[in-house]
């Protein structure tokens, strides 16, 4: 009788995930990365629904492409450093945080739900 390989069902503790720092700093877990293929991807587009509080991450190919930002590797990680992001759309983070992550079905955006997030207080941003 010839081997099986066994591949372990996804839990909890495997599920795509991305940390988001007080930096600007989004950084894709290994299993997010294996999950989205991120390995293969060399920049990224931000995308922010105001309504849903979702940011959307636009794996790409394309260096040229407006907006995009590079993606840098570290270990079995992803990340890329966007403050101006976080700072144009008035989102505060005070510490790192841990959100899940998962993939549009009709573009295969990354999504982030931010809900837990606080906006900062003052002025609302231009365009709200």
């Amino acid at each position: 009788m010839g081997f099986e390989r066994f591949i372990p069902p996804m839990d909890s503790g495997s599920r795509p995930k991305v940390t988001i720092r007080p930096t600007g700093l989004i950084s894709f877990d290994a299993s997010a990365v294996a999950a989205f293929g991120l390995d293969k991807m060399t920049h990224a587009i931000l995308f922010f629904d105001r309504t849903r509080k979702i940011v959307g991450v636009q794996p790409t190919k394309d260096s040229k492409a407006e907006g995009t930002y590079k993606l840098s590797r570290r270990r079995r990680s992803v990340s890329l450093k966007a403050p101006q992001f976080f700072e144009a759309y008035a989102l505060t983070i005070e510490q790192a945080q841990r959100f899940d992550v998962s993939r549009s079905d009709s573009d295969g955006m990354l999504l982030i739900n931010l809900k837990s997030v606080q906006r900062r207080r003052g002025r609302r941003p231009k365009g709200e």
